[in-house]
């Protein structure tokens, strides 16, 4: 707090203590208290206080000075059962969740208080936020002891389905200013210095880091763009740092501090303001519909920072207007009224076909419902000399296991054998054999189900993500202010349950991907490979008579067994 808000503060109590109207203890239970001289973080609903300390220091004892700002109201103070003088407190085998309390009277009434411990980064934004940007003050501190106060803002509100009235847990948007209200860049945790920043509440995900895993899975295990060697430092991606968050003197949990996606993350080529040239462009893909599926085709009006239901991200519309469409739209029309043979021949000069590949992988691993049309930001390097689109991922909370429109979050479409739709550009390289890209697509998952897709290495990510939320006490802090909370359907939130039960829904899902979709059409009696055995298959089911669709013996996966299994299959087998 400012010195001339305390001066304010101290003689509005003088006077209101003076009329008799108010007593003094009330007002000034929630003091602050430091710990070796850096201000803890109070939550007013638990009478918790919350301070960061490096990992290095849980399971040993702790030294260190404490003071309490109160102290000439407070009377017999204690913390951790040891009275508060000049002298350093010693805390006692630190471990994430244990309390150590907090003692003192105020006119004869008694304050108790719980302190602990974390490794975790804390940040604090206090200000009136909602669902439009204002002034906000945010404070950030690192395990390590270094501390960012009064950083000033504009912050708001933002998301989605998540974004709704009546929802607690919000995700906010950050943009640090100066003290002119220009932007001001900051360089926060171990990710890239900039202005614009999001906190990611995971909210109506019952782990609290399906997020992260899944973003950080994509980071590691996508090609690089095709721009690479003019742009090394380009991600597809947003990286992220887990910290704990109080607005206003209330705990509000786990939450992933994240960078945008946009044009310094993509790092595509700028726009000439000079001389009005569109060079890099990106869009991102923000609801479903039939054009954002590359199934249909509308007309696009540069005047308006929407085609059908993607929307243009860079150059920022209220900036540069009007925009250019064209090479978004070209795409569309191209995949939309083109045959699979037109796509053989030209498809690589719409699309980053090998990042396409991977994310068609990456998605149906994931089973990726919310992400396999829109959530997907598209983008062109330079259109003035390139004019393919390559992608980058955004906000993947369903994915692993989950369903947004079932009580439970699990049921239904979440199942590991559910199949997952996909947008026309990525059906074309996973069902049809006739696509060029078809075996590619297959060797690609087949070699990443060696490396990243390994379930071992996967089972690892989950449980790195959320073992250190566990040791920190996040997670006994996180499910004791938002299990039950009408966000999660008023479920119990059980952070290491719902841990395990990713790890067995990645088992299933790769062993039905394994032995279903991901393996050759052609390969219909299943042995791994394509041969006349294959052929002789699916005469036995015409000669059988049967009318049980088998979906192994759908070669070209339009629903229907018929000749042309059997032409494709032939074709195949003899190299046509």
């Amino acid at each position: 707090m400012k010195s001339g808000h305390i001066a304010k503060l101290t003689v509005f109590l003088c006077q209101a203590i003076m009329l008799g109207a108010l007593s003094l203890c009330p007002a000034i239970a929630s003091g602050q208290i430091f710990i070796n001289g850096n201000p803890t973080f109070s939550d007013s609903l638990s009478n918790t206080i919350l301070y960061s300390l490096p990992q290095e220091s849980f399971g040993q004892d702790l030294t260190a000075t404490v003071q309490v700002d109160t102290a000439s109201h407070w009377q017999d103070i204690t913390v951790a059962g040891q009275p508060l003088t000049d002298h350093p407190i010693t805390f006692q085998d630190i471990e994430g969740g244990k309390v150590f309390l907090v003692r003192a009277t105020c006119d004869n009434k008694p304050i108790v208080k719980r302190l602990m411990f974390t490794f975790l980064p804390i940040m604090s934004i206090e200000g009136d936020v909602g669902y439009d940007f204002v002034d906000a003050t945010v404070t950030l501190m690192t395990p390590e002891g270094t501390i960012d106060e009064g950083m000033t803002a504009q912050v708001k509100w933002r998301g989605g389905y998540t974004n709704m009235p009546g929802r607690h847990k919000r995700n906010y948007s950050i943009k640090f200013v100066d003290a002119n209200g220009d932007k001001q860049n900051r360089k926060l945790l171990n990710m890239r210095r900039d202005n614009h920043w999001k906190l990611d509440a995971a909210q109506v995900d019952l782990s609290r880091v399906r997020n992260r895993v899944a973003t950080d899975l994509w980071l590691d295990m996508a090609r690089p763009p095709y721009y690479y060697e003019q742009a090394p430092d380009a991600l597809t991606g947003a990286r992220g740092e887990m910290v704990e968050v109080f607005t206003n003197g209330t705990y509000m949990g786990i939450y992933s501090l994240m960078e945008c996606v946009d044009r310094k993350q993509l790092q595509v080529a700028q726009y000439d303001e000079d001389n009005d040239v569109f060079h890099g462009m990106i869009w991102n893909a923000a609801s479903w519909s039939k054009v954002a599926e590359f199934k249909s085709w509308v007309h696009y009006d540069n005047n308006s920072p929407n085609y059908s239901t993607f929307v243009v991200e860079y150059p920022d519309f209220e900036d540069v207007h009007p925009t250019q469409h064209k090479d978004l739209s070209d795409a569309v029309l191209f995949v939309a009224y083109g045959d699979v043979n037109s796509f053989n021949a030209k498809a690589h000069e719409y699309f980053d076909i090998p990042v396409l590949i991977d994310y068609a992988i990456f998605i149906q691993v994931l089973d990726a419902v919310d992400n396999s049309v829109n959530n997907i930001y598209w983008a062109i390097y330079d259109r003035e000399v390139d004019k393919r689109l390559t992608l980058a991922v955004w906000d993947l909370d369903w994915t692993l296991g989950t369903n947004r429109d079932s009580p439970d979050f699990r049921g239904g479409r979440a199942e590991p054998d559910y199949n997952l739709k996909y947008s026309s550009i990525e059906f074309r390289m996973f069902s049809m054999p006739e696509c060029i890209y078809h075996k590619e697509f297959l060797e690609r998952y087949w070699e990443l189900r060696e490396s990243w897709l390994n379930e071992k290495n996967l089972a690892e990510r989950v449980n790195k993500a959320v073992d250190p939320l566990v040791q920190s006490g996040a997670v006994m802090r996180e499910q004791e202010r938002w299990s039950g909370d009408s966000d999660i359907n008023g479920l119990t939130l059980d952070i290491v349950a719902e841990k395990d039960y990713i790890i067995d829904w990645i088992k299933k899902r790769l062993a039905h991907l394994d032995r279903t979709l991901m393996r050759h059409p052609c390969d219909v009696n299943g042995d791994g490979a394509v041969t006349a055995y294959d052929i002789s298959a699916l005469l036995f089911y015409f000669f059988e008579g049967t009318d049980n669709y088998d979906y192994n013996l759908d070669v070209n996966g339009d629903g229907n067994i018929t000749a042309s299994d059997l032409t494709i299959l032939y074709n195949i087998i003899l190299g046509y």
